[in-house]
């Protein structure tokens, strides 16, 4: 038995396997944190509104993205390499979605930067009216950058069988460039900035006691807050870089050496890559309500 027999094989099974746990905890950890944020006591406070719409994003992604992509993988089942109109929306809804997750978690770290300022004024704009106008915003943006897609993603005939993605050619380099800046390179640095800027903000109100909310809960709860924050604002960070800069490197690496001429095991092997790399990303889509 050949390396590239052995290695499709693990990959077929990983392919059937993986997706199915991704799904089991990554579908009700995002509806129990849609829950959580609704409550009454949470739903008017604006850090919560970005997570909720977070969460919102994340389950476009697992059922737009891991459900398909594990059928076509695990199981030969492929509706998007058959259909060019569901091809395109299915993309529509999963890229946009997996760059709104991020982008959405960087407004809460910059939610939780200005409510943990001394500074009032800056603590002001930390307030729900203000959340809810730049989730809406938001969303509206990160899918009207993406809707060149819907008329740029095309069918194209490889040696495995019809593949969906975008126009082979400068588009595809430029698409490639695009995912890999708004998904995985920019989100990363600005949560960076975020923590160290967040971390500064700790480290004054270590020394000053002030007040950041207007209620009765006093300096050290307040401290003891922003110390959690910011321990899980670099927690976030640290899994939103591990688990999704992989995949975008992946996709140029991809995009560089399509006519480049491989041998079977190489491709059996960049295959499996590829299937992990996609499981990561659904990893970050599922991993919010744990963390």
């Amino acid at each position: 038995m050949s390396a590239a027999t052995i290695i499709n094989a693990v990959n077929l099974q990983f392919s059937r396997l993986a997706p199915l746990v991704v799904f089991i905890f990554g579908v009700p950890g995002n509806i129990f944190n849609i829950l959580i944020f609704i409550r009454p006591n949470l739903i008017k406070n604006p850090c919560s509104t970005y997570f909720f719409c977070s969460s919102l994003a994340n389950l476009n992604v697992l059922f737009f993205g891991l459900i398909p992509r594990s059928l076509a993988d695990g199981f030969g089942i492929d509706p998007v390499s058959n259909n060019l109109a569901f091809c395109r929306f299915r993309y529509f809804m999963v890229h946009p979605s997996v760059v709104l997750s991020s982008w959405f978690t960087i407004l809460a770290g910059i939610d939780r930067y200005c409510i943990s300022s001394r500074d009032v004024h800056r603590r002001q704009l930390s307030n729900l009216k203000y959340s809810r106008y730049i989730s809406a915003i938001t969303a509206f943006i990160g899918f009207a950058i993406y809707s060149h897609l819907l008329g740029l993603f095309v069918m194209q005939q490889l040696k495995t069988g019809p593949y969906c993605y975008a126009l082979v050619g400068p588009y595809r380099v430029f698409y490639d460039f695009f995912y890999f800046a708004t998904f995985s390179f920019t989100p990363p640095i600005i949560m960076i900035i975020l923590g160290l800027l967040t971390y500064h903000n700790v480290r004054q109100t270590r020394s000053h006691i002030v007040p950041v909310v207007t209620n009765n809960t006093n300096a050290g709860q307040l401290k003891r807050r922003d110390r959690q924050l910011l321990k899980m604002t670099c927690l976030q960070f640290i899994c939103v870089i591990i688990l999704t800069l992989p995949i975008a490197v992946q996709k140029l690496y991809s995009t560089f050496t399509q006519n480049d001429v491989k041998g079977t095991t190489q491709v059996a092997i960049e295959s499996f890559i590829t299937i992990l790399l996609r499981v990561f990303v659904y990893i970050n889509a599922s991993t919010s309500f744990y963390v």
